[in-house]
């Protein structure tokens, strides 16, 4: 189990590049090939500032596809690290990814999927917060399934070796429960969450009264 003992967290993006008819393809429909390509920008943008408010000398970014370096580089700033996923499937890349971050420092990290309309501070603090009481990972889910967070104090290898439903599936928290008894883990769960993967999601978006910013602003909203 972890210890009380958790540090200022590294953050780690799972990064999709924002090219044209490579990303949120499911949203096409509502705003077209090149506002999704407008929409994942957004998206990067501020799940970075959110990042350089936590930590920005230790944020990660774990790229796809491989050769998008150079315009992840303009969109993530000369502080980040950035490296190209590698692996099969989910777990195999965020194992990689994973891996790279704890070569280069200590844990605690935050792993974040760029997919919610607003990242907050109260995201971080309260995975940190489960952290610091004992918890070995914390997972923040999305409704439909997957997640949009998940924070370990320290390398956790059997983590990675899970399902590929788990990381998948719209059953991922029940998966991930079942997981982290069975592997003797301390699990904390953050609240769900609506990430922008279907048009139902951006109609919900757009209804926030709260939702500003470089989304807002690709979304259409006035």
């Amino acid at each position: 189990m972890a210890t009380s003992g958790v540090g200022s967290p590294a953050v780690l993006l799972m990064a999709r590049a924002p090219r044209r008819g490579q990303v949120r393809q499911a949203l096409e429909p509502v705003i077209g090939q090149d506002g999704c390509v407008a929409l994942q920008t957004a998206l990067l943008i501020e799940a970075l500032a959110w990042a350089r408010q936590l930590r920005p000398r230790a944020i990660h970014v774990a790229h796809d596809p491989p050769d998008a370096a150079r315009e992840m580089r303009a969109l993530a700033g000369e502080e980040a690290f950035l490296f190209p996923q590698n692996g099969d499937g989910i777990a195999g890349r965020l194992a990689d990814a994973v891996g790279r971050v704890f070569a280069r420092g200590p844990g605690p990290l935050i792993i974040v999927w760029p997919d919610l309309p607003q990242l907050r501070s109260a995201h971080a603090d309260a995975a940190l917060d489960d952290l610091r009481a004992g918890c070995d990972v914390v997972f923040g889910p999305v409704f439909d399934g997957g997640f949009y967070l998940i924070a370990i104090a320290r390398p956790i290898p059997v983590l990675f070796r899970l399902s590929e439903q788990l990381w998948r599936g719209a059953d991922a928290m029940t998966m991930g429960l079942a997981a982290a008894r069975d592997a003797d883990l301390e699990l904390g769960i953050l609240r769900a969450e609506r990430a922008l993967h279907r048009p139902a999601d951006v109609r919900a978006a757009l209804a926030d009264p709260t939702l500003a910013g470089p989304v807002a602003k690709a979304l259409g909203k006035r």
